[in-house]
């Protein structure tokens, strides 16, 4: 049971609670967020980490924010004993045993906002976590045409059926939509993020991710506001050299550490890429973007913790910094049946996270702003 005065520390595993077991909430609550403006809806970029496919018309939360800060995604699940409710004008997040109030990110001044071509600037970017504009492109992933997904991914179905963002983004696009973003929000930002897809040639993909992080970095931003590019390594490891120079830092998804199990989970990404070359990536990657500045995506939940603890200590060593969301099970995803981590896996998970980023005075990929990952909370050591 929660104490009745909590500290960070213990927001930090009510956190792992609620990504272990998801957030419930009812036609009731839905009613009184929809009919708040200013309240953030959930988008769905590049996947659906609900239980249930919801409409697009359907406005629901995409994160919480617990007192303390600490930013939770949104996964619905029915069976939660956590469950989001309204009462006397104030949101809460409930159980049987105690209510916590919450607040929820605002929807921002740029979603409203016109692009010069007449699109809507939120067809560009989307608010994530309270603090980082993020953009995703392409919109796609090839592996799904081979039907060799990673097999947590949704990404492909939740283009199709739900997403209204656009598929691929001209540098020109970005610079003139995250111009509108830091005019109209820029108080608010703290990260701009490019999100990037993955077609057959590695190369060429990882060029046009860097022309329009160049774009971007012909604004005048404010060197408080970090940029970030999450994306498949490329094959010419000199690309990382021309990375380095936009300023950006580097996310690198192996997503499982165990060989065998990648090889099962993630088959596109095994043969197409494969396990050896990516731990060569984080190598030349921190040579050209120093230590600290690379990071490795995980999924935790999908291998034995051992296994993933191992990697986060591996990696760290050589300057890569540990990235790690929370297994959740999407609809049409080929997991979408699979069992969540329990919270004792992911407590487990934070624990050593704490000590790998004090150990190496290691900073989160998206401080303040990972929804669903253990990140900021293990800088601020919180499971220590």
């Amino acid at each position: 049971m929660l104490k009745t005065q909590l500290s960070l520390r213990d927001y930090g595993y009510l956190k792992i609670e609620l990504l272990a077991q998801g957030i419930n909430y009812d036609d009731e609550f839905l009613q009184a967020y929809s009919q708040r403006d200013n309240l953030l809806e959930k988008r769905r970029a590049y996947g659906n980490s609900d239980e249930i496919i919801f409409s697009k018309e359907t406005k629901v939360p995409q994160e919480i924010i617990l007192p303390e800060n600490i930013v939770v995604a949104v996964n619905y699940r029915s069976d939660s004993k956590w469950k989001l409710t309204f009462n006397n004008n104030n949101f809460f997040i409930t159980n049987s045993d105690v209510s916590i109030p919450i607040k929820f990110p605002r929807r921002p001044t740029f979603y409203n906002s016109k692009m010069s071509n007449g699109t809507n600037v939120s067809r560009y970017v989307t608010l994530y976590g309270n603090a980082t504009a993020a953009m995703f492109s392409p919109g796609t992933c090839y592996l799904w045409s081979k039907k060799a997904e990673c097999k947590f991914c949704s990404l492909q179905p939740t283009r199709d059926e739900q997403a209204d963002h656009e598929m691929y983004i001209k540098p020109e696009d970005a610079k003139e939509a995250i111009k509108i973003v830091l005019e109209e929000d820029g108080d608010r930002i703290e990260h701009i993020l490019l999100n990037g897809g993955t077609i057959s040639n590695y190369d060429l993909g990882f060029n046009k991710h860097i022309d329009i992080l160049e774009a971007i970095s012909e604004l005048e931003i404010s060197p408080l506001i970090q940029k970030h590019l999450i994306s498949m390594p490329p094959k010419d490891f000199k690309l990382f050299e021309r990375l380095a120079k936009t300023g950006a830092n580097i996310a690198m998804d192996l997503e499982i550490y165990d060989p065998k199990l990648f090889e099962e989970i993630c088959p596109g990404k095994a043969s197409d890429y494969g396990r050896d070359r990516f731990m060569e990536a984080y190598k030349s990657a921190v040579d050209y973007l120093g230590r600290g500045n690379v990071y490795a995506g995980f999924v935790a939940g999908l291998e034995p913790a051992e296994s993933l603890i191992e990697g986060m200590y591996e990696l760290g060593e050589l300057g890569v910094v540990p990235a790690i969301n929370i297994f959740h099970s999407d609809p049409k995803s080929q997991l979408a049946n699979h069992p969540r981590p329990s919270q004792e896996y992911i407590e487990k998970i934070g624990h050593h996270m704490s000590i790998v980023y004090k150990k190496y005075n290691f900073v989160p990929f998206l401080k303040n702003t990972g929804r669903n990952s253990l990140d900021t909370e293990a800088y601020l050591q919180c499971y220590a």
